[in-house]
């Protein structure tokens, strides 16, 4: 499944259902071997065979992030923000258009930053910002049940929301950081960010058909924003980032 994908409501319960099972299958295979619960990580997912943006696989990723959950290995979304999901691309190119994902749950600290880890390893790495404001007409997520058209629709109204918000381009080779800030004033329950991908990819969209952002990023990482939106709105920052060719973020990330 894919973020811009077509499958109607019953059709993207199906599948997602399908993937959770598969999910709750390998997990329990994991744990089998001795991986532990963690509460608070990151969890970066390298997406291979497929030549689109990893951030995509977003809407695959969503039931396997479930199926770890119904197997015990981190708390559900819940009141205290717990996870940062990083997408990235995989080496190989696959026949048939099969994918293949690797996912590494990366324990943190609780005093760990999450941001400024991952930034630590692109010292020099230059940086445009954009931030766009989205009201209820224009903000999609991956758990509203809508047909296909009504998804295509509202990315449409998405894209027009952050019309002309990139005014640099960090060049071929990037990675970018999505923050997301809720309308909710709750100080220990701000959402998942990832929910946001359906949002996040007509934003990036807009970058790439102006000629400023590459289709298709080295990493794409969704995370919570301090603060909050306005009622009624959802705000995205998006922090595009330069990086070598061919990185290799398993290695810098894990290691």
């Amino acid at each position: 499944m894919t973020t811009t994908g077509d499958e109607d409501m019953t059709e993207r319960k199906r599948r997602r259902g399908r993937l959770r099972a598969y999910g709750r299958q390998v997990w329990r295979e994991t744990k089998a071997v001795g991986a532990p619960r963690v509460n608070r990580y990151m969890m970066l997912v390298t997406v291979g065979g497929r030549r689109e943006s990893p951030v995509l696989a977003a809407e695959t990723m969503k039931p396997l992030i479930d199926a770890g959950t119904d197997e015990g290995l981190w708390p559900d979304d819940g009141p205290v923000p717990s996870r940062d999901d990083l997408l990235s691309q995989g080496p190989r190119p696959l026949p048939g258009g099969r994918a293949e994902l690797f996912i590494w749950v990366i324990p943190l600290g609780p005093d760990t930053d999450p941001l400024t880890r991952l930034l630590a390893r692109m010292p020099g790495s230059k940086a445009p910002l954009a931030h766009a404001t989205f009201g209820e007409d224009s903000w999609l997520t991956s758990n509203m049940r809508l047909t296909a058209r009504e998804r295509k629709t509202m990315q449409t109204r998405a894209m027009r929301a952050c019309r002309n918000v990139w005014k640099a381009s960090p060049g071929a080779d990037c990675g970018v950081v999505c923050q997301v800030r809720y309308p909710d004033s709750r100080p220990r329950y701000k959402g998942d960010p990832d929910n946001t991908a359906e949002t996040a990819t007509a934003m990036w969209g807009v970058g790439v058909l102006a000629g400023l952002l590459p289709a298709s990023p080295s990493i794409f990482c969704f995370m919570l924003a301090d603060g909050e939106s306005e009622p009624k709105h959802h705000d995205l920052d998006m922090l595009a980032f330069t990086t070598p060719p061919d990185v290799d973020w398993p290695g810098l990330l894990v290691a």
